[in-house]
């Protein structure tokens, strides 16, 4: 089975990190909004014991805090799988590997503990403890309105957009972006396809590139049957395993009371599709790490991030390319509460990827402001010219309006935007489901006539807006340039693969800079 909520089944609390009343940073500047876990920490290195050094000492540095820990049950479950791995496979978890563990009060009836103070206090008081240490954060979606509020006390669940007049993002009247959420203005709707599946048209080759796709699931289509286009897979114990539940599409409406599907019902659906149209020759390797409602646990992110790098060095080192992945697409992420961006567990792993040849791409997220928004402002410029030594550096992708020059106005600005690509009423693939929202209807002598149901998507496609989706656009560019190259992609090589994907970047983010 595929890893379950380490919360009894119950959805975990979380706390929004505010700049005017959390304490402040190590510099001494008040921390950016951020969503985080409020009792949980995560741990860098692999623990090679019960007793690693790494958690021995951060038990030592919680007791002055009347504190102690334990290690989720998921993460002791991975430990124990993963336990006896050698090689360079162990080398990888000793460097990238991340625990999740929870803060426990030591005295019955204390206050319990918040995740953000505790490591300010062990920054001033146990600075080597600190740097193993990050917050968990909760991740969202790069671009699909809403989902995840960010003040208010409301519950993530509870379908509120965290975007769009929300405090601290500045300058962008609410009202402007919430045009992009009406229906024929750049919102999710239901429309009509009659273009047959790209994938009858696709060109053989002798192997195909694979995009992965780390997202909500990709639901059962008529373009996504094909076992060997498609691979869906799901991590079990730190190591990934056939997903049987993955053609599963959830109950929808979930809301009763509206008759409304969920904030980002479909949406790792919606991006496949974008990349079979972009590169209909690829093969999609998707693995869910995001509920409907958009939200997914840091820690379970980066779980899925290490067991597909172990799987693509695994393919690497004996020279198996079906379990090698060429782009890594991500439509999701959080925003950092201080520069620990730079230097935190999604970085290490993003990384590794690059270093054995994997071209990364992410979104650059909705909100209109300039705020850190991980991964994507872990993006760099690609190298001047390409060495053995090269490697493709992240890059971030922003939306463009469908004029195709305009920049769509929610779409983030980061230090470094690689890459603007159509975000703005696109249209894909969507679950095959009809929701219990109606549509005006009149019975008259001609039959039944009636309005567009807005919920209806029976037909499996629809038009969606957010730079989750000009994302996917891009990783489709990649791979097909990659067909196009005349590269051997059956050389999956650290060199060979980190050169191919440097100047597959260079080419298709020609002409996106001056």
């Amino acid at each position: 089975m595929s890893d379950q909520p380490d919360t009894n089944g119950e959805l975990p609390q979380l706390r929004a990190l505010d700049p005017a009343t959390a304490a402040r940073t190590s510099s001494g500047q008040p921390p950016s909004p951020t969503l985080y876990l409020p009792n949980r920490l995560l741990v860098t290195g692999f623990p090679a014991s019960t007793r690693d050094m790494r958690l021995s000492a951060l038990g030592s540095a919680l007791e002055p805090l009347d504190l102690t820990f334990r290690l989720t049950a998921r993460t002791t479950r991975r430990i124990d799988r993963l336990r006896g791995t050698r090689g360079l496979q162990r080398q990888i978890l000793d460097e990238i590997w991340v625990s999740s563990v929870v803060l426990e009060t030591r005295t019955a009836g204390a206050p319990a503990p918040d995740a953000w103070s505790v490591l300010q206090q062990l920054r001033a008081n146990a600075p080597r403890v600190a740097d193993t240490l990050s917050l968990e954060h909760v991740v969202h979606p790069a671009g699909a309105w809403g989902g995840v509020p960010y003040w208010g006390g409301v519950p993530y669940w509870g379908g509120v957009p965290y975007w769009g007049g929300v405090p601290y993002w500045g300058g962008v009247p609410s009202t402007a972006l919430t045009e992009y959420l009406v229906p024929g203005r750049g919102g999710r709707m239901p429309v009509s396809v009659v273009l047959e599946d790209p994938a009858l048209r696709a060109r053989s080759v002798p192997r195909a590139p694979v995009v992965a796709v780390l997202d909500t699931a990709v639901a059962d289509h008529p373009w996504f049957r094909d076992k060997k286009r498609v691979l869906r897979l799901a991590v079990s114990d730190g190591e990934l395993v056939p997903d049987p539940g993955g053609t599963a599409v959830a109950p929808t409406p979930v809301n009763l009371l509206t008759g409304e599907a969920p904030p980002v019902f479909g949406h790792g659906t919606f991006i496949a599709g974008l990349i079979r149209q972009g590169c209909p020759e690829a093969t999609i390797l998707t693995i869910p790490v995001m509920n409907d409602e958009g939200v997914a646990e840091e820690g379970d992110v980066l779980a899925a991030l290490t067991a597909l790098l172990s799987r693509h060095v695994g393919g690497q080192e004996r020279n198996r390319p079906g379990d090698c992945i060429d782009v890594l697409s991500l439509s999701l992420g959080y925003y950092a509460e201080d520069a620990s961006y730079l230097s935190g567990p999604v970085k290490q792993v993003l990384d590794r990827f690059a270093a054995h040849g994997v071209l990364v791409v992410a979104g650059v997220g909705n909100d209109a402001c300039e705020l850190p928004f991980v991964p994507a402002v872990l993006a760099k410029r690609p190298p001047g010219r390409v060495t053995d030594k090269s490697q493709p550096p992240l890059a971030s992708v922003g939306a463009h309006n469908p004029d195709g020059t305009s920049i769509a106005l929610f779409s983030n600005q980061l230090p470094i935007v690689s890459a603007y690509r159509a975000g703005v009423s696109v249209v894909s693939t969507f679950p095959q489901v009809n929701g219990a929202a109606g549509s005006t209807t009149v019975t008259g002598a001609t039959g039944q006539r009636r309005t567009v149901d807005p919920d209806d998507y029976s037909q499996g496609f629809a038009a969606w807006s957010g730079t989750s989706f000009a994302t996917p656009v891009l990783a489709a560019q990649l791979a097909a340039h990659l067909i196009e190259s005349g590269d051997d992609l059956t050389d999956v090589s650290d060199l060979a693969m980190r050169k191919r994907a440097v100047r597959a970047l260079k080419e298709c983010l020609k002409g996106d800079h001056p």
